[in-house]
């Protein structure tokens, strides 16, 4: 499944042992979403926050976590993990704004150090699973609404190392409430996602939404930003239109491609001339395999915001999943020229390049493929695409060099071995390329031979 500029995280279109075997397991698994327009948002909603807590904004990452519950919360390293369930179910951005205080408060109060290396073990697990995950999910193929990319690991990984005393999350409530503070920001939104909370209480645990499980609500809490809202004596509604207009959009993104298209369409009916409106009816048009309504649509939007990245780049994609390859290349490289430092959007554009295949079009994938891996060089999904478009090109050196980046980053030590030699076999001597080679060889014979060692270990 895929939504446009969504690369998500889910348990759909897997195969072999990432597929949830049971319910329970399903319904425990972490899923991310990769989306430029959401992520751009929450980073410009986040900066000043950041900047007043003299946190450096360019070093956040943004994670969004496919599941409906409202949780949110911070690990080591400046990553903020939102849930989709918060985001959909929050309305007001300022309600988002406050959490995002509070969990910077975290940061700040130094609590996620406390937890370090609790954190760090749960990350790897994570993110092991999730370059699995990826990898798994180009290999189906499958296109209805989302790239599915599962994460195999367990939400309760991420409950039990998140989850704060009482004392800490009192000491983030002053340091998120002094946040908003310094931007001159009402904490109004915080306390309505407190009573929220509050309401959840008498529920039994397994009913209550996570971020009450690892976030412990009391009423002093509860207190403490009522009389912090009534003493500031700014006006509750502090967030700038822009904000507000912004977050309407994500939301309405989100709506149109997680709720049934029945669903959207009467959330968001066609006497809604708004722009978030016609964005959700459009996705939920595209979803519905109705091409040539949601490119009208998408048009209509593109008239009234002309060269918006985020409408050209659904146009591509609602063109590129209903088979219309060649139509789909100029929005999203009209969307590439708007926003060039959006590697999702690259990864769009690039795939559409592949596939129609002329030369040219493989040597423009590759550049825009290393452009998102300059971006974002941890993640292996632009390495195995990258090999894709450097072997249909016929540059069998390259393309066995960025499949020995991609296995390497997958663990994959032994193929990584393989196309490794194979790269140093082609490649000029003394090049990038090939001193990263030999480098690759020489990472994946130690971790070979560890495991020769361990697996000899176990057997004496």
């Amino acid at each position: 499944m895929r939504l446009p500029a969504i690369l998500l995280c889910m348990t759909i279109g897997l195969s072999g042992a990432l597929a949830p075997t049971k319910p329970a397991q399903a319904e425990s698994r972490i899923s991310l979403i990769r989306d430029a327009e959401i992520e751009n948002t929450i980073h410009a909603f986040a900066k000043p926050l950041l900047q007043a807590g003299n946190l450096d904004p360019a070093t956040l990452k943004i994670h969004l976590v496919n599941n409906p519950t409202l949780n949110a919360f911070v690990s080591h390293g400046m990553n903020l993990f939102i849930h989709t369930g918060l985001l959909m179910r929050v309305e007001d951005p300022s309600e988002l704004i406050g959490v995002m205080a509070h969990e910077f408060g975290h940061i700040i109060g130094g609590h996620i150090i406390l937890r370090q290396a609790q954190i760090e073990s749960a990350q790897k697990k994570m993110w092991l699973s999730y370059v699995l995950g990826a990898a798994a999910a180009l290999a189906t193929g499958r296109s209805d609404a989302f790239v599915g990319v599962a994460l195999g690991t367990q939400s309760a990984i991420a409950e039990s190392v998140m989850s704060f005393s009482r004392s800490e999350e009192s000491q983030a409530d002053q340091a998120g409430t002094e946040l908003m503070d310094k931007i001159g920001m009402s904490c109004a939104g915080l306390l309505k996602f407190m009573r929220i909370l509050q309401g959840q209480e008498l529920l039994v645990t397994t009913s209550q939404d996570p971020y009450l499980r690892t976030h412990p609500l009391t009423r002093d809490r509860v207190k403490f930003i009522e009389n912090h809202v009534a003493a500031a004596g700014l006006p509750a509604d502090t967030v700038p239109a822009e904000w507000k207009r912004a977050y309407a959009r994500i939301r309405a993104k989100l709506f149109g491609f997680m709720e049934a298209t029945g669903r959207t369409l009467q959330r968001y009916p066609e006497s809604d001339d708004s722009i978030p409106a016609r964005y959700g009816r459009a996705i939920a048009l595209y979803r519905q395999a109705d091409t040539a309504q949601a490119v009208k649509m998408i048009d209509g939007l593109l008239a009234q915001v002309p060269g918006d990245p985020y409408f050209l780049e659904l146009k591509g994609q609602v063109l590129f999943e209903s088979g219309n390859v060649a139509a789909a290349i100029p929005p999203y490289r009209e969307s590439v020229r708007v926003a060039p430092d959006n590697p999702p959007i690259l990864l769009g554009l690039a795939r559409a390049l592949i596939t129609d295949g002329t030369p040219p079009e493989l040597a423009e994938a590759a550049e825009a493929l290393r452009r998102a891996i300059r971006l974002e060089p941890d993640d292996p999904t632009y390495w195995k695409q990258l090999a894709i478009a450097r072997g249909r090109a016929g540059f069998e050196a390259e393309a066995a060099y960025a499949m020995a980046e991609y296995t390497v980053q997958m663990g994959n030590y032994r193929e990584a071995r393989f196309q490794a030699g194979k790269a140093l076999q082609g490649l000029p001597a003394g090049t990038p390329m090939h001193l990263r080679a030999e480098d690759i060889l020489a990472e994946s014979e130690i971790q070979l031979q560890k495991k020769r060692t361990n697996t000899s270990g176990h057997r004496r």
